[in-house]
């Protein structure tokens, strides 16, 4: 068997390394910027910063809300494309950089954005891309994947490719220092899982193994110091280990924990959902995986007390059918096929019903 491990964003880490934006515009070929943000960094001001830095480069801003939707995502690029934009730049968490990404696309592919659903349907690479994530977990900020929330049918359509990965990543640590706790949390639990996907995925090399290892350990050790103190020093090593996490699946590929969280009707945030997945699905794949990954399992609970990290939902936020959703959701899931430990459809039910089952 041939192992592939590959890593197309150029990576640019460190404390203040967002200051020098316009540099990396300039490397790329680009001269006017579509900004794409959380709509949350423009209420708190975030944005502005970054509007400052760019000038006149700017020619569009575009707001992301949290699950961005194809009728906003193609709006947005719309009015990129009347600009002339030619470079996108995406601040934010996993939302806005699947948006700045649907832009990115849509730049240089016609309308509408659903015709790519799929894997590498694109015609035409994504315009050049900057991603500067301010959320230490989703790691879209290296991944060619993303996600757009489809209002009509409640489906999500996803898009992959080569080349739709930002061309430059751009992580500095002190974005992260006003994030509230709660969203800083359910970030660090989406990337253990992407971290531990990876150990346990049939797609699992000796490269994603040792990528994986090192970013669960980072996030084991720094991210209950992190909330606490909100040292820049910690917070660029979450980013850091967030990127790496990505590194890992982005390679080896998800497997059950991602399988389960795929329903579009489950209305609770992706990295919460993961984080109460995470002990489930680490316990059923624990017979397949090294002892040193068996040793990170056994070190989860105290992790998890230390951090705040919910292991069970609230009754009040499943709805009727959510064992059902979630079983579902992974019966159909390609993700699961990628699990090291088969599971039939018993054992999925199962896992569905634990997680499922409310404090």
């Amino acid at each position: 068997m041939t192992a592939l491990y590959t890593n197309p964003t150029r990576v640019y880490a460190g404390l203040g390394s967002s200051d020098s934006l316009l540099d990396h515009v300039a490397t790329l070929g680009g001269s006017r910027i579509a900004l794409i943000g959380d709509a949350g960094l423009k209420r708190v001001g975030v944005l502005d910063r970054f509007e400052q830095q760019l000038g006149s480069a700017v020619v569009f801003v575009g707001l992301a809300e949290v699950d961005p939707t194809i009728i906003a995502s193609e709006a947005a690029a719309a009015e990129a494309t009347a600009a002339g934009a030619d470079i996108v730049i995406g601040v934010g968490g996993g939302s806005a950089l699947s948006q700045a990404k649907a832009v990115a696309l849509l730049l240089t592919n016609d309308a509408p954005v659903e015709q790519y659903e799929g894997i590498g349907l694109a015609p035409q690479r994504p315009a050049p891309f900057i991603a500067v994530p301010t959320t230490a977990g989703s790691g879209s900020e290296v991944s060619n994947a993303f996600v757009l929330y489809n209002t009509e049918s409640s489906h999500n359509v996803g898009m992959r490719g080569w080349g739709y990965e930002p061309d430059i990543a751009v992580l500095d640590g002190n974005l992260l220092v006003g994030l509230p706790e709660v969203p800083m949390r359910d970030a660090a639990a989406d990337a253990l899982s992407h971290g531990f996907e990876a150990l346990w995925a049939k797609g699992a090399t000796r490269f994603t193994d040792t990528v994986a290892l090192a970013a669960v350990r980072t996030i084991r050790e720094t991210l209950p110091r992190a909330l606490k103190e909100r040292r820049p020093e910690d917070l660029q090593s979450l980013l850091e280990a967030s990127t790496m996490a990505n590194f890992a699946c982005g390679n080896a590929g998800l497997s059950l924990i991602h399988a389960l969280s795929g329903s579009s009707k489950i209305r609770i945030s992706h990295g919460r959902q993961n984080g109460v997945l995470l002990p489930i699905v680490a316990e059923f794949n624990r017979s397949v995986v090294s002892r040193e990954v068996s040793l990170e399992i056994d070190l989860l609970p105290e992790l998890y007390a230390a951090a705040g990290i919910p292991s069970a939902f609230e009754a009040d936020e499943l709805i009727d059918t959510a064992e059902d959703e979630f079983f579902e959701a992974g019966a159909t899931s390609p993700f699961r096929r990628n699990n090291r430990r088969d599971s039939s459809d018993e054992q999925l039910r199962e896992l569905a019903r634990l997680a499922t089952t409310p404090r």
